[in-house]
């Protein structure tokens, strides 16, 4: 299940640039493979800059696993 979801927030995050770059017409966006140093997790990090339209646009996925959640997403809901 996690595989599936994963392949459909990629797929739409491509699609989400596709789009931006056909509006705008002249940039396109800059992709940015990371992962984790302890690998918990890796993302896509897709950045335009200096187009017609968008000066600047981002569209970024990541996935991120493991034993707990950090503090700050629990402050609000123990």
């Amino acid at each position: 299940m996690i595989d599936q979801v994963k392949a459909y927030l990629l797929s739409l995050q491509q699609d989400i640039c596709d789009q931006l770059e056909q509006v705008d017409g002249k940039a396109v966006f800059i992709k940015d493979e990371w992962q984790k140093p302890d690998n918990s997790g890796n993302g896509i990090t897709r950045v335009l800059t200096n187009g017609t339209v968008f000066e600047q646009a981002g569209v970024n996925f990541s996935i991120v696993h493991g034993d707990n959640m950090p503090a700050s997403a629990t402050q609000l809901r123990p």
